[in-house]
């Protein structure tokens, strides 16, 4: 005799015993998606944050447009400087002259060479002291260089809470005075990140900036040659500074704007658990939860 067929579960799931297991799968499956659908409603999205013009800076080149934020927060009379002689015109012309494929794209009038340079030295401003006030979001404790990791309004920082020090990183993008071999020894010259995050040189250079837009062109300048520690010695070969503008003086009717993620909200807390968690289907193998702070993309957006 043939056995008889379980009768199929009416619209109030009300099921024989023989299909129930079939329909426990099916609730713990909807349990399942329903969680899954709350926990990506409760992710919010990065807030962001408008770049003060005083602090924002448009550098031309031949190979386009790169945008850079600076910080007064952590460089105070680097930015100072620098705003000075941008506001004199004085990168104007001068060449990208030691560019180092996968490390630096350094330019200026060459004072870092050794050229006679009458513009004032700055002194050495590689930390600064911890303050409570600062604005700190963790993401790594500990790091391979650091203490701790994390974003100071925006930047990537480190911290050491027992020393009292916080810092500037040196991931892809960072903005930093060259200097000699004297921990006083900045001047003009200056130079982008533009490979793998040198860290070693955190604690040890003045960075006072980063790239929020324009990074594809700052990979576009002409490099040197590694034999000659990337120096250009042709400068008619070397990419040129065209012109640096501070926002500031840009008149407002022809101002743009840029914005950058904030980094002290709830949406950007979430980014970094999504990249420190890696939750997605494609991973076969779960990487560890770890997260590296210069691996956090943090370009901007700029207003037309």
């Amino acid at each position: 005799m043939t056995p008889a067929q379980p009768q199929p579960c009416d619209a109030l799931l009300r099921c024989t015993p023989a299909s129930t297991p079939r329909v426990a799968l099916l609730a713990t499956a909807l349990a399942l998606l329903t969680a899954v659908a709350a926990a990506q409603a409760m992710a919010a999205e990065p807030t962001w944050r408008e770049v003060a013009p005083d602090n924002l800076v448009f550098m031309d080149l031949a190979e386009g447009e790169v945008v850079i934020e600076l910080n007064p927060v952590f460089a105070p009379k680097t930015v100072g400087q620098f705003r000075r002689l941008v506001r004199e015109r004085f990168y104007d012309g001068l060449a990208f002259y030691r560019v180092i494929d996968g490390f630096v794209a350094q330019g200026g009038d060459g004072s870092d060479l050794g050229e006679l340079s009458n513009v004032p030295l700055i002194e050495a401003e590689f930390e600064r002291d911890w303050a409570d006030e600062l604005p700190f979001t963790s993401v790594q404790k500990p790091d391979l260089f650091a203490p701790e990791t994390g974003f100071a309004d925006g930047f990537a920082a480190g911290r050491d809470l027992a020393a009292g020090k916080a810092w500037l990183l040196h991931c892809p993008g960072a903005v930093a005075m060259a200097r000699n071999d004297g921990a006083d020894s900045s001047r003009t010259d200056f130079y982008i990140v533009m490979g793998q995050a040198p860290r070693y040189l955190d604690r040890n250079m003045n960075v006072f900036g980063r790239v929020i837009h324009g990074m594809e062109a700052i990979q576009r300048i002409r490099r040197g040659p590694a034999s000659d520690n990337g120096i250009i010695r042709d400068d008619t070969a070397a990419s040129r500074i065209r012109g640096i503008v501070l926002a500031a003086d840009v008149p407002e009717e022809e101002r743009r704007d840029a914005y950058v993620m904030d980094t002290g909200s709830k949406g950007f807390a979430d980014l970094l658990d999504d990249r420190r968690e890696r939750k997605q289907r494609f991973f076969h193998n779960q990487p560890p939860k770890v997260l590296d702070a210069c691996q956090v993309p943090m370009a901007g957006r700029l207003t037309q």
